[in-house]
């Protein structure tokens, strides 16, 4: 089966924005509803991370998985050459994340630096989660977190 890769509109549908210079986070509640999703390669694109940010934490949380046993996932931060470029990654964040029948938390404290070069066309990186071991998909899968970064305020 192909790939699926799904999208946290909220998050995904502009530029990051930079809001002040201090801490920021980037939320998400997403719910696949009828949609499945956990075959190996599926991706859950969260939101983007301007360049420049200092990452300080990350959580997620994955609800009840349903339809199959457990799935393991990836918390990836991805890159693009251009707006309408592939993602390639740059960074794990948390791997190895195991989603089963009951609700599971992981939380993370791994300072990380976005930093890009200066003639990128793309200034943000993508947040990312990625199915890493799935043999089915669910038949329905929801997750819950955020990552938290320092913002000095300024485009780069």
């Amino acid at each position: 089966m192909s790939a699926t890769t799904m999208t946290y509109t909220v998050n995904m549908a502009a530029n990051p924005k930079k809001l002040h210079a201090g801490v920021c986070a980037l939320a998400w509640d997403f719910n696949s509803g009828a949609v499945k999703f956990g075959t190996i390669s599926d991706v859950l694109l969260l939101g983007k991370i301007p360049n420049g940010a200092l990452l300080l934490a990350q959580e997620i949380r994955f609800g009840a998985v349903a339809g199959v046993t457990a799935q393991s996932f990836a918390l990836l931060l991805a890159a693009q050459d251009s707006p309408t470029g592939t993602l390639s990654t740059s960074a794990n964040l948390m791997g190895s994340l195991s989603a089963s029948t009951g609700a599971v938390t992981f939380r993370s404290a791994r300072p990380l630096k976005i930093s890009l070069a200066d003639d990128r066309a793309v200034q943000y990186v993508t947040l990312m989660l990625n199915t890493t071991t799935g043999d089915s998909q669910t038949a329905s899968f929801s997750t819950q977190g955020y990552v938290t970064y320092l913002s000095d305020g300024s485009n780069v």
